[in-house]
């Protein structure tokens, strides 16, 4: 790197990270650079350019919302910088402008990508870009990044489809939800992700409430020595012509007759030594006519991707999706994961002669034996379940690094970390080694099964127990020693009486798999197909703010674990076009961004099409006859506008003017400000008194924190407030 060069990093702690390993030790105002000044790093802060609003593009779509301005297509897009990061943006653009050569070091992936794009072209910059695209920001991952950078123009079919996604989504969100919002007098968000999302928690609550439960009965038989078999009638047999059987009675007077068959006419049990109950016909005797034993090995589930350790935290510890994401990043910016927003759960080849180093840097008690396995293994452990380069994606698998964390042992990084430290362990054991037995007895001609299961070797199961209520261990328990034409005694015979159950309502973990699992119920079975390559609704990276987005617009509300929908969430989907609910809209956008993204397709044909496609549904927007609930499904005004005098609500990223949509009062204040995210009780302050008192968190554009109270000035801006003292 003798030439003058400039690296922009994601984030500030990123920078700091590539800062290190590049010797850039001298800090300036929103970069580090070496002492020579040849390389510099500075940073975005996430979105630091964003595609303007509707109100950007002068009074034609401005102020109050209606009809008349609809559809809004952009001849030219334009870009903007938020006013709390344009002395940010200032720096990157000053420093990429000067630079000989500028090196994108944002997250390896499609938005990553997207973000520096957006700079680079606001900044007008014309210099030469380089790609560094690396899965972990250890030191040794971020010096073999830097021996392998990439031609920029690498990514350009990855830039395209990132930019034609980006803006297709601006069409249909910012036309259709003005559209909808228009027509019914209330906001009505429109996405083409969190719409149909929101569909699948209505369909699955309504299914509960159309629910009618029907009884019906099972005839169990307590049997000696300790175990339950249950009436069971021959059905059909299945497609390769084996037998099934059916434990449901639906009426009661037909298991009370089997009751009264089978133990009238069994014969009475015979015990060894005598027992006189036998004599007064206490109990009756069976005949063990079938007992077959399979051994079943499970092998050690695959390495997580976000979406599965979404999943995971949710059912062990009942966090949330954004909640797991955000743990996941702080722990991949401490060094001690790998990229966490991926969609793969393997790994690729070459990180194979890697792994017995990782493993022998972890502190997990089953690191150890991990490793011993894996040398009688022959190195051929673990197999292509787990690496296999034809299965990755941008990123592999979430693992964890060779940097060891110090982490305090009650903390949420701390127990993130250990699931995800025990899954990549888990792999280089064994298989967990269970015998199931099945057995049918015959009571007097009628047929009761019994079923169980002994665990003969624990395998993987050590590392990574079963949670409460998982299928594995929820399995039946153990059989006695049976064999075929053994006599046995059945001490009684009992008729339950159940219920058939309805589905369950949706928590983050289901609500997330249906989401990745959306083109199931597709038709069309290239459509199908094309939701199923690309993952589903959304992407792993940007579920959880789908459902984030859906309870901060008051279309669901969590009680609990389960994720419902409210009477405005229910009212939004009868009044939305079909098209809009139905996953196959996104379907259809991912095959045809993956042809962009693979060199076969046009971006701009693709946003004509989408051009059109809004034009169509504006006029069925404004013929919808379904009545959405009046009033302000964004909550409770927590203080007034101090720009119209309106009532200030929370919505989205924001606490903004509630009648923004009416008289287009844009005053807002951004939920997250320079890393701390602010509460509302904060903002009332704010809009009440005019300033608040003093709060702890903020972050400097060098990453440092400091302490600063927020006031608004002359403009209505929020700024901070360091008193005479000086916070920092």
């Amino acid at each position: 790197m003798d030439m003058s060069t400039v690296i922009v990093a994601e984030k500030p702690s990123v920078a700091r990270d590539i800062a290190r390993v590049l010797g850039a030790g001298v800090k300036r105002d929103g970069y580090l650079e070496t002492s020579d000044g040849k390389r510099i790093v500075t940073w975005a802060l996430g979105h630091l350019v964003r595609y303007a609003e509707p109100d950007d593009y002068g009074d034609a779509w401005s102020g109050k919302w209606g009809f008349h301005q609809l559809p809004m297509i952009p001849e030219t897009w334009l870009l903007t910088v938020p006013k709390e990061t344009a002395q940010q943006f200032e720096t990157v653009r000053r420093l990429i402008n000067g630079a000989e050569r500028v090196i994108c070091a944002t997250d390896a992936g499609r938005e990553g990508e997207h973000i520096f794009r957006l700079i680079y072209a606001r900044a007008g910059c014309t210099a030469p870009v380089q790609r560094l695209w690396v899965s972990s920001l250890t030191q040794e991952a971020l010096k073999a990044g830097f021996r392998n950078l990439l031609p920029g123009r690498t990514f350009d079919a990855l830039a395209e489809s990132a930019r034609a996604r980006a803006q297709a989504d601006w069409l249909v969100g910012m036309n259709l939800t003005r559209a909808y919002t228009v027509r019914h007098g209330t906001l009505c968000s429109v996405g083409r992700v969190q719409t149909p999302t929101l569909c699948l928690v209505v369909q699955r609550d309504r299914q509960i409430e159309d629910f009618t439960p029907s009884p019906y009965f099972e005839v169990v038989a307590h049997v000696e020595p300790d175990f339950d078999a249950v009436y069971a009638h021959a059905d059909e047999p299945d497609d390769k012509g084996r037998a099934r059987w059916v434990r449901r009675i639906d009426k009661r007077q037909d298991a009370d007759a089997i009751v009264k068959s089978a133990w009238k006419q069994a014969p009475f049990a015979l015990r060894q030594p005598f027992d006189s109950a036998q004599d007064q016909g206490e109990e009756r005797s069976g005949v063990v006519d079938q007992v077959d034993t399979r051994r079943v090995r499970h092998a050690p589930p695959g390495l997580y991707d976000l979406t599965t350790l979404q999943r995971e935290a949710n059912e062990r510890f009942g966090w949330s999706a954004a909640e797991t994401l955000e743990v996941a990043q702080e722990l991949y910016e401490g060094k001690a994961i790998t990229y966490p927003r991926t969609e793969s759960r393997h790994l690729p080849e070459d990180m194979r002669p890697l792994l017995r180093d990782l493993l022998a840097g972890l502190r997990n008690p089953y690191a150890g034996p991990a490793l011993e396995y894996l040398a009688k293994g022959g190195g051929k452990v673990p197999g292509k379940a787990y690496i296999d380069n034809a299965r990755l994606t941008d990123h592999h698998a979430i693992i964890p690094t060779t940097e060891t964390p110090s982490l305090s042992p009650d903390s949420r990084q701390s127990l993130l970390y250990g699931l995800i430290v025990s899954r990549f362990v888990s792999i280089f054991y064994p298989d967990q080694v269970v015998d199931e037995t099945a057995v049918r007895l015959d009571l007097s001609g009628h047929v009761f099964l019994a079923s169980g299961r002994r665990q003969v070797e624990a395998g993987w199961r050590v590392v990574e127990p079963p949670r409460r209520g998982d299928g594995d261990a929820a399995a039946a328990g153990e059989l006695p020693n049976l064999r075929k034409g053994q006599q046995v005694v059945v001490n009684a015979l009992e008729v339950l009486e159940k219920q058939t159950a309805p589905p369950k309502r949706h928590t983050d973990s289901t609500l997330l798999a249906a989401m990745t699992n959306a083109g199931r119920g597709l038709e069309d079975a290239e459509q199908a197909e094309a939701l199923k390559e690309s993952g589903g609704l959304g992407t792993p990276a940007t579920r959880a703010g789908v459902i984030e987005a859906l309870l901060n617009r008051g279309y669901v509300v969590r009680k609990g674990k389960t994720v419902l929908s409210t009477a405005k969430g229910r009212a939004v989907v009868g009044a939305v076009a079909e098209p809009l609910r139905s996953p196959e809209l996104t379907a259809t956008w991912e095959r045809q961004l993956k042809e962009i993204e693979d060199g076969k397709g046009s971006a701009a044909g693709f946003l004509d099409a989408i051009g059109g496609f809004v034009g169509e549904l504006v006029p069925q927007a404004r013929a919808s006859s379904v009545k959405v609930p009046a009033g302000n499904s964004e909550g409770k005004p927590i203080g007034p506008c101090p720009s119209c005098g309106k009532g200030v609500v929370e919505r989205g990223k924001v606490f903004g003017c509630s009648a923004w949509r009416e008289t287009g009062c844009a005053f807002k204040v951004w939920k997250v400000r320079s890393g701390k995210k602010l509460t509302a009780s904060q903002v009332k302050a704010l809009l009440t008194k005019g300033h608040t008192a003093p709060i702890k968190g903020f972050k400097s554009k060098a990453g440092k924190p400091f302490t600063a109270a927020l006031k608004l000035d002359a403009q209505n801006g929020v700024v901070f407030d360091f008193g005479d003292q000086g916070c920092r």
